[in-house]
């Protein structure tokens, strides 16, 4: 077991047995302000969290409850949501109502839209409820963080919107993006979650590169919802391939746009200015790598400049920077503790 001396919030996960979920497990486990009170799964409700996650044998005596809000065990301070798209929006008001004063961190894309519209367009269903969606901050950390740190509920970002957005905000602060911009983003298989399906399964793309839901993937609106909320008046057009690469974890974003109005100078002032004081934003001369960040919070960026072409690119691991790490980067942000509390890994080499 883990000693953490004093004062600590409780924290509750609600759908913790996939990839999301057990990343947000092993994190809150070692964070030294956090005391992890119960984490739920339907599948596994009644088994220990160890036998389940064989890694995390011999750091808690946790158990996998039933997801019943009502008779969830404890008032945790925050919850943690990483549920399926579509299940958050039934959950939220019931853990308004029985947890008033709890902190909510959502992971899933139920909260990052405020339109019902735009949100049945994209993901395929109607939103019940609707009322509460304005009612969430979106939490991309470094460049939202005013907003995160008096928000009570906060909508963690998509992991291709995380990758996109580190690579295209310098560009828009420098006033590079006039209109279009093209991104192509390369994602491993651990973004398709933990149950295998026939297209996705680990097998039969490992050999295997392909496109899907070119120009309308989910994450598209709430990339654009972001951008015309810090530039008002701009209206960017984004032309997003999605791609499925032949690897596990990470994602590999690479955006590109034309103007001839902008200097290099000029962008990589941008790019400096931006991310030279965050610690987990490396601006980096060549090209970023999946593997400098893998298994970590941190982010890669960089950018090329020839002949009016504007070539930015980014690399995350989109388990943990694109989803449970910045979720509890955002908590740290909310709480008042130290940006980096329990996210401090650096990755892995090789």
């Amino acid at each position: 077991m883990i000693s953490k001396p004093g004062k600590k919030i409780n924290a509750g996960i609600i759908g913790g047995a996939g990839y999301g979920g057990t990343e947000l497990i092993k994190i809150l486990l070692f964070h030294q302000k956090t005391d992890l009170s119960f984490v739920t799964s339907r599948k596994y409700a009644g088994t220990r969290v160890s036998e389940v996650n064989r890694f995390l044998s011999g750091l808690t005596e946790l158990e996998f409850i039933d997801p019943d809000i009502e008779k969830l065990p404890e008032q945790p301070d925050i919850i943690f949501l990483a549920t399926p798209h579509g299940t958050s929006m039934k959950i939220v008001p019931e853990l308004i109502k029985k947890m008033p004063g709890a902190k909510i961190i959502d992971l899933s894309g139920d909260f990052r839209l405020d339109d019902p519209v735009i949100y049945r367009q994209y993901y395929g269903k109607d939103h019940t409820s609707a009322g509460l969606m304005g009612n969430f901050v979106y939490g991309l950390s470094e460049l939202n963080r005013e907003a995160i740190a008096g928000a009570s509920y906060v909508a963690n970002p998509g992991c291709f919107a995380t990758g996109m957005i580190f690579a295209i905000y310098p560009l828009f602060s420098c006033g590079a993006v006039e209109k279009e911009i093209t991104v192509v983003s390369v994602t491993g298989s651990s973004g398709s979650g933990e149950l295998p399906k026939e297209v996705t399964h680990h097998p039969v793309r490992s050999k295997n590169f392909k496109s899907y839901k070119v120009l309308e993937h989910q994450h598209l609106p709430e990339i654009e919802k972001f951008f015309k909320g810090k530039f008002p008046g701009r209206d960017p057009e984004i032309g997003f391939v999605p791609q499925s690469g032949p690897f596990v974890r990470g994602i590999y974003t690479t955006v590109s746009i034309y103007n001839k109005n902008v200097t290099e100078e000029e962008i990589r002032n941008a790019f400096h200015r931006q991310y030279e004081k965050e610690k987990f934003v490396r601006f980096v001369e060549s090209s970023p790598e999946i593997a400098a960040v893998y298994a970590s919070n941190y982010v890669e960026v960089s950018f090329v400049y020839k002949k009016n072409f504007i070539i930015a690119m980014s690399a995350i691991d989109n388990l943990v920077r694109g989803a449970s790490g910045q979720a509890v980067q955002n908590m740290n942000i909310m709480f008042g503790f130290d940006e980096d509390e329990g996210i401090q890994f650096p990755g892995m080499r090789p």
